[in-house]
């Protein structure tokens, strides 16, 4: 397999990227701490290169560290360390999260620092690309802050001396992506011309600040965030889902910032990551079982609720979201029809490449794949889109105890988009805190399937140590009588998860060697 190729200097903090065509999203002429900065066209220059980090390959694979997905391969991520206990602070997809995070912190003080040095700039034109550093470094301290806690806060570019600097507490980190949220989200266009779609907006400033505090329960101020979203009046729920994520429909209102990629110019790998080996995939990130039986059947109830549930027929009379997800025996993807029940296709259980679990994803498999894993895809990856808006907006809202008409309109208008025309969710039906926190948690967990948020999700609501324990199944088995599971779900792997460690990420080991002041997470 093709590896990048990355040098690094103490800290992380000063990292500079050599990679394939990987993380290749915007052209890589940055102009680095030598440079003059003689033209604002430098500035500009610069900030499109810290947008290449927002979308790269590895956020595919977080979801396998959910009960959403499985990956055969500890490559490139190492993401199995949730399946057999056996990570350790070297492992892989530690450090390439901490480092890549890092270096769009440090490209963005790069900016930063050095943006006043342009001579004649016009001040408009400053504040935009000013505020867009600042979201993008908001961005990835809120990662930061979620997967690995208390971390490193560099607000300007460090000297040597600097990197011998103790961890910031994760309160203050996340206090200070909102503040900066907050001062940004004025200076940046409430929409984008279509030469510049894909970057940072007043709806992405507000959207990322409304997921910060929901993810650390400022559940007030997280709803009147989302509610500033809301009010801009620039976003609504596409009609089409799959269009959102397979490169069909890249400038959609419902899209409020994606990481951006160009066909045959600036790709990404990701359909060979989940496609089967039909699309020339390798099967590499396939959906589990609990996601599966996370979808609701069409009258509105759960499959251990609903008299239309048959285990029979198991893929009938559900919320349309499954299908439009994940690829169930005989599913048509690009004209190709996938069947893991038949013995001699290609994407069989036990073929080469072959899903491990009996599903595949069909979401963000790019509609014009072209069945060869030349990493020619263009299809853009999701960073935030209006949908998490709206269940942020109902969840705050909910948890606040502040239950109103609006939660359930926001609700039902990701339920209900045409496509999915789910049974709205009413007083009646869902009529107390407890119901609604139970649909909301399921509507996040079928709307957002490899878009990172189930990482997140599985962690703040401290349910991992439940979804990541035990056997992760895939498919039943009623059609090949040659495994030993036959008559039975797949068993694709037993996990562990230590809930008195791995709720946060350890910090890198090499991070610790470099920074003596650095302190590791418990249990690592």
């Amino acid at each position: 397999m093709i590896r990048k190729n990355i040098t690094y200097t103490l800290a992380g903090v000063l990292l500079m990227m050599s990679c394939e065509k990987t993380l290749d999203k915007q052209p890589l002429d940055s102009l680095g701490n030598t440079t003059y900065w003689a033209t604002t066209a430098d500035a500009e220059r610069t900030v499109n290169d810290i947008y290449r980090f927002l979308g790269s390959d590895e956020r595919f694979f977080m979801s396998c560290a959910t009960d959403d997905s499985y990956s055969w391969s500890n490559w490139p991520v190492d993401i199995q360390f949730a399946a057999n206990g056996s990570a350790t602070p070297n492992t892989d997809v530690f450090l390439k999260n901490w480092r890549y995070m890092y270096q769009m912190i440090a490209k963005a003080n790069d900016v930063l620092d050095n943006i006043d040095r342009v001579p004649n700039m016009d001040a408009a034109v400053k504040a935009e690309l000013t505020g867009e550093a600042r979201f993008l470094r908001a961005f990835a301290y809120q990662q930061l802050a979620g997967l690995y806690g208390d971390v490193v806060l560099y607000t300007t570019t460090p000297t040597p001396e600097d990197f011998q600097v103790a961890k910031t507490p994760k309160s203050e980190i996340v206090a200070f992506v909102v503040n900066e949220l907050t001062e940004i989200a004025e200076s940046l266009p409430t929409t984008r011309e279509t030469a510049k779609q894909g970057r940072a907006t007043r709806g992405a400033a507000l959207a990322l600040k409304a997921r910060t505090l929901l993810y650390n329960e400022q559940w007030t101020e997280a709803a009147a965030a989302a509610q500033q979203v809301m009010d801009l009046g620039v976003y609504t729920i596409d009609n089409n889902y799959l269009s959102l994520f397979n490169g069909t429909n890249e400038n959609s209102t419902e899209i409020i910032i994606s990481a951006r990629y160009l066909e045959n110019v600036y790709t990404n790998p990701n359909a060979t990551w989940i496609g089967g080996p039909s699309l020339a995939g390798w099967g590499q990130i396939v959906p589990l079982r609990s996601l599966v039986d996370a979808y609701e059947c069409v009258d509105g109830l759960t499959i251990d609720e609903s008299p239309l549930y048959d285990p029979a027929a198991p893929f009938e009379n559900r919320d349309p979201r499954l299908a439009l997800t994940i690829v169930t025996p005989g599913t048509v993807v690009n004209g190709v029809t996938i069947d893991v029940t038949n013995p001699n296709s290609p994407d069989a259980l036990g073929k080469s490449n072959a899903s491990f679990s009996g599903y595949y994803y069909k979401k963000a498999v790019p509609a014009n794949i072209s069945g060869a894993w030349d990493r020619s895809a263009g299809a853009d990856v999701m960073i935030l889109r209006y949908a998490e808006v709206l269940l942020t907006y109902a969840e705050a809202k909910i948890e606040a105890g502040q239950i109103d008409a609006s939660v359930y309109a926001a609700i039902n208008q990701v339920r209900q988009r045409n496509g999915v025309n789910m049974v709205a969710a009413t007083a009646v039906t869902h009529p107390d805190q407890q119901s609604l926190r139970a649909l909301v948690r399921r509507e996040r967990h079928v709307e957002f399937p490899v878009e990172d948020n189930r990482l997140f999700d599985i962690r703040r609501w401290e349910i991992a140590e439940t979804v990541m324990q035990g056997v992760a199944q895939g498919i039943f088995n009623d059609f090949d009588a040659t495994r030993g599971d036959f008559n039975n779900y797949i068993t694709v792997e037993r996990r562990t998860f230590n809930a008195g460690r791995d709720y946060l990420w350890p910090i890198p080991a090499n991070e610790l060697n470099l920074n003596k002041l650095l302190t590791q997470n418990n249990g690592w």
